[in-house]
């Protein structure tokens, strides 16, 4: 076998391209559809999000380089991935139990190969090297942008902890070094797009950012929204606990209430409306009674949490699921609420002032099992 040939093949940028593209896209749409599903959007809202996410580092790629009709636009194809991945996700067939991860997961893949493509095509048409690393980040950074401002999300670009771009850049010009000497080809480009796609992850698994980013202060501060919210979580599961645990009795003594009544206070322990800061909603005696601190056995006494130790003296609570568990609270201070979601980790902070949401993962909580049915997957 003449292995110039087989170089050359493997040089061959037409059907390189293609395939870098339509990988990269399902990468990219497959993130948007996840951020759309958790976002909790609909089957339109869905598909723009994966069209947005796949198709609109490309889109702008080929605007920049002046390559007359955008590819996602001359080819039908290109169109294919996120409107299968947009359907996937939104009938349940693509439905992860750790959805930051997977997003995540498919967003390195997306900005790892997009990198490759676009130094591929910038190269072809003889661009400055300089030039051809810009075009490549802008086609690898451009769907995630798109996809995030659109979620009403703080693109991941500005996020100092993950280290997001750097990978890209340093991607992008080992990418540009090899085609300058004409050693980049499917084995190489998709070598670079795994060591692309292997930093960012790492980086998002230890959250590493960059020297002289000092985010201290921000993770003081999110650390203790989310310190605050778990604790405000688990004296709210407590008190719906004891409300449940109060109703059996009733309805299992001597002269108890009947199946109606019981009923009824179950609904009223679910549907209450919020209680009063340092208050609880009694759903038995239909009242609202003054919060007590609760130890590690559920009696009171010296507690860890509750009003009087932390909580409910700086949050008060919004909104609370019993069967999830989820929980929103209000933080006056900053005139922030924190929506926290015990199931995924996953901590969503809006700014009362301007309405803008960030979502914040619990990288930790992501990688490790929690349940029986991960120990067993693993």
């Amino acid at each position: 076998m003449d292995v110039q040939q087989f170089f050359a093949d493997l040089s061959d940028v037409p059907w390189l391209l293609t395939t870098l593209d339509l990988i990269g896209i399902f990468f990219f749409a497959t993130s948007g559809a996840l951020l759309a599903s958790r976002k909790e959007f609909d089957l339109v809202g869905s598909m723009a999000l994966a069209l947005l996410a796949g198709l609109g580092g490309g889109f702008t790629r080929d605007i920049l380089l002046d390559r007359g009709l955008p590819a996602s636009l001359e080819n039908p194809i290109y169109l294919a991935p996120p409107v299968l991945v947009s359907l996937l996700v939104y009938v349940k067939a693509l439905h992860p139990n750790r959805l930051n991860l997977t997003i995540t997961l498919f967003d390195a893949g997306g900005l790892a190969l997009f990198t490759v493509s676009g130094v591929l095509i910038a190269h072809s048409m003889d661009v400055h090297p300089v030039s051809t690393v810009v075009v490549a980040m802008v086609a690898a950074l451009g769907g995630g942008v798109l996809r995030d401002i659109v979620a009403n999300e703080v693109p991941s670009i500005f996020d100092p902890r993950g280290v997001y771009v750097m990978p890209t850049f340093v991607g992008a010009t080992v990418a540009t070094i090899a085609a300058m000497n004409g050693v980049l080809n499917a084995f190489t480009g998709f070598l670079i797009a795994f060591l692309i796609f292997a930093v960012r992850m790492l980086a998002y698994r230890y959250q590493w950012r960059l020297f002289g980013a000092d985010i201290s202060q921000d993770k003081e501060s999110l650390d203790r929204l989310r310190r605050l919210a778990t604790q405000a979580q688990d004296a709210a599961a407590r008190r719906v606990e004891r409300a449940r645990e109060r109703r059996l009795r009733s309805a299992s003594g001597p002269g108890g209430m009947d199946v109606g009544e019981a009923e009824a206070i179950a609904d009223r322990a679910v549907h209450h409306p919020p209680a009063p800061a340092g208050y609880h909603y009694d759903a038995v005696e239909d009242a609202y009674t003054r919060d007590h601190a609760f130890d590690d056995d559920g009696e009171p006494g010296s507690a860890s949490y509750g009003p009087r130790q932390e909580y409910e003296d700086q949050v008060r609570v919004d909104e609370y699921d019993p069967e999830t568990q989820t929980i929103t609270v209000i933080d006056p201070a900053s005139r922030q609420q924190v929506r926290l979601d015990p199931a995924t980790g996953v901590m969503d902070v809006t700014d009362l002032r301007t309405g803008r949401t960030r979502s914040y993962d619990d990288p930790e909580h992501d990688w490790i099992a929690d349940d029986a049915e991960d120990d067993a997957r693993g």
